[in-house]
């Protein structure tokens, strides 16, 4: 569950992101409570396109927000004396990952407003992504699918997003060589037999 204090931050950032027309999606702890299974979290994860990486620094940098860690595929912002939380961004350069930012879907809620959320499968690959890049965030990251899929198997996935797609995501557990795996939490979470080294989206 994301505390008043970030709330108010993404709906700082939903709107300025608008105004500069810079697509975004939410995605992490936050994500997870747009499906309806709150986490406490103290930041912002947010997926963008690296091509509109300055777009990102610079509105974020006016929010008062300062990059305190930058990688080819991500970046940290921070306040001074984290006043408002930190936002880390997940900048995509493929085909795929521009796919996952096109099939995000805008949710309402009373404080932010709406803002848009990536698909749930989409963040099922983006967890199998994380394991493949760190395997030592297994437990935590396979919980967290584990989790979205009981919920999903209970129906209790709200009626705006898309239900999954199996084979989506067993396609990227195949490259990330997690499809064994992935066919174990499908059978396990979701009650179902029938399926059909570093990576950056």
């Amino acid at each position: 569950m994301a505390s008043t204090k970030l709330q108010k931050i993404l709906s700082i950032i939903n709107r300025r992101f608008q105004e500069e027309q810079t697509p975004f999606a939410v995605i992490g702890a936050m994500a997870l409570g747009a499906y309806g299974l709150p986490r406490f979290t103290a930041d912002i994860d947010l997926l963008a396109k690296d091509e509109n990486r300055s777009a990102v620094t610079k509105i974020l940098t006016e929010m008062g927000l300062n990059c305190v860690q930058e990688t080819a595929a991500f970046a940290r912002f921070d306040s001074e004396m984290g006043v408002y939380g930190t936002a880390d961004i997940m900048y995509v350069t493929s085909s795929d990952g521009e796919e996952i930012l096109e099939r995000r879907i805008s949710v309402t809620d009373e404080l932010m407003g709406d803002y848009p959320v990536i698909q749930p499968d989409d963040y099922i690959v983006l967890k199998l992504m994380a394991i493949a890049n760190d395997p030592t965030r297994q437990a935590r990251d396979e919980g967290d699918i584990a989790a979205l899929l009981k919920h999903i198997r209970q129906k209790s996935l709200p009626d705006v997003f898309e239900p999954i797609q199996r084979d989506r995501i067993l396609r990227f557990a195949r490259r990330f060589g997690l499809e064994r795996r992935m066919h174990q939490m499908f059978r396990e979470y979701l009650d179902t037999t029938s399926s059909a080294g570093s990576f950056f989206l």
